[in-house]
């Protein structure tokens, strides 16, 4: 029986030493030395930074502010039915010519807040402005309004209504932004 584990043992290590030196034989082979790390650890200037929460009345501070761009990223029917006053809507899902006017918009501003139906929907927007702009607008600050539009309404704050322009007139590529009017609400 000692025989049968000893010739067995043999036998496995003759088929490691094999498979090793098969391995560095081949163009393909795997690789035995440190691999990268995982990209997910590499944390750059971009990646480092992170999206603010904002509570409705930290936001409201904000309004008003020159520097400051309020961003809807709800749908364009939702953004008609009711928005932050001033806010302008994301383009996600408008014609491309409108879409590639973010980075600039975003380039004369030093902080954006964004909002959306829920805080998650406005943090993956906002984290996906940090990944874009990182690199061109180290300086901007992007936050998230903490509860979403709904939050913002429960506050008392400043609204306005009307269908979103850019997405309207975004078939013949002309960047327009809907200005701030007010409809009610607290300033």
């Amino acid at each position: 029986m000692v025989g049968l584990l000893i010739r067995a043992g043999l036998l496995a290590s003759l088929g490691v030493v094999a498979g090793l030196l098969f391995n560095t034989i081949r163009p393909d082979g795997v690789s035995l030395g440190s691999a990268p790390p995982a990209a997910a650890c590499q944390l750059t200037a971009v990646s480092a930074r992170t999206v603010e929460r904002l509570t409705p009345s930290q936001a409201n501070h904000l309004c008003g502010n020159p520097n400051v761009l309020i961003a809807d990223a709800r749908s364009a029917e939702s953004f008609a039915k009711g928005h932050v006053a001033g806010a302008v809507h994301l383009p996600c899902a408008a014609p491309q010519g409108v879409a590639q006017g973010v980075p600039d918009l975003l380039s004369s501003h030093s902080t954006v807040v964004v909002y959306g139906e829920t805080t998650g929907e406005a943090l993956a927007v906002a984290e996906g402005l940090v990944r874009r702009n990182g690199s061109s607008n180290t300086a901007l600050r992007v936050a998230v309004l903490e509860g979403g539009f709904s939050a913002w309404e429960l506050a008392g704050f400043a609204c306005a209504s009307g269908p979103c322009v850019e997405c309207a007139d975004g078939k013949n590529g002309e960047l327009i932004w809907p200005g701030p009017s007010t409809t009610g609400g607290k300033p």
